[in-house]
C-alpha cells in the first residue's frame, strides 16, 4: 500500500473551521486622498523648504567663491604694485645716496664758491637717553648807552689792512 499522500493528509488532519466565526471579506487597501490646503495644492511644504535651503546654500557659496576669486584679483594686483614701488624706492635710495656722497658734495662745495676750513673740529657724541637740562631763557638787560667824544683821526698808510683770522669760532658745550 502506498503512503497517504500528503495534501490529503493535511487536509484530514486540519481542523476544521469553525461555522460561527466568519472572517471579514478582504478588500484592496486604499490610502485616504491627500488633504488640499486652500489654494489647492498639496501639503509639501516640508519638501519645498529643504529643496529651496539646498538651493539657498548651493548659491551661497558660489557668491562667496565669487567674493574670494575677486578679492585673489584685487590682492594680485596690490601685490604687483607693492612690488613696483619697491623696486622705485630703491633706486630712489641709490640716487639720494650717490648725491649724498662726500666727493660729490665737496665738488658742488667748490663749484659754489665755498672754501674747506682750516681746522675741523669733531663735537662731542651727546646720549640720547638723558634728559639735557633746561636752558636759561630769561631776558638779558641791555646795557646803558654811553656817551663818548670822537678822538681826531690819524693819517694811517693805505696799504695797510689787518683782517682777523680765517679760523671759525668754535664752542663745546658744556654739561
Amino acid at each position: 500500500m502506498a503512503p497517504p499522500s500528503t495534501g490529503a493528509a493535511r487536509r484530514a488532519a486540519a481542523p476544521q473551521p469553525r461555522p460561527s466565526v466568519r472572517r471579514p471579506p478582504l478588500r484592496v487597501f486604499q490610502p485616504e486622498p491627500r488633504r488640499r490646503t486652500r489654494r489647492g495644492h498639496t501639503r509639501r511644504a516640508p519638501v519645498w523648504l529643504a529643496v529651496a535651503l539646498i538651493v539657498g546654500s548651493l548659491l551661497a557659496v558660489v557668491v562667496g567663491d565669487t567674493l574670494v576669486a575677486q578679492d585673489q584679483v584685487r590682492l594680485a594686483r596690490l601685490q604687483s604694485a607693492i612690488g613696483s614701488a619697491q623696486a622705485a624706492q630703491k633706486s630712489m635710495q641709490t640716487e639720494v645716496a650717490q648725491l649724498a656722497a662726500p666727493d660729490r658734495v665737496v665738488q658742488q662745495g667748490i663749484a659754489l664758491g665755498l672754501t674747506a676750513p682750516a681746522q675741523v673740529v669733531n663735537l662731542p657724541e651727546v646720549p640720547l637717553d638723558v634728559a639735557l637740562p633746561v636752558p636759561d631763557t630769561t631776558p638779558v638787560a641791555a646795557p646803558a648807552p654811553t656817551t663818548s667824544t670822537r678822538a681826531p683821526a690819524t693819517a694811517a698808510p693805505a696799504t695797510a689792512v689787518t683782517h682777523a683770522p680765517s679760523t671759525p669760532a668754535t664752542t663745546t658745550p658744556t654739561r
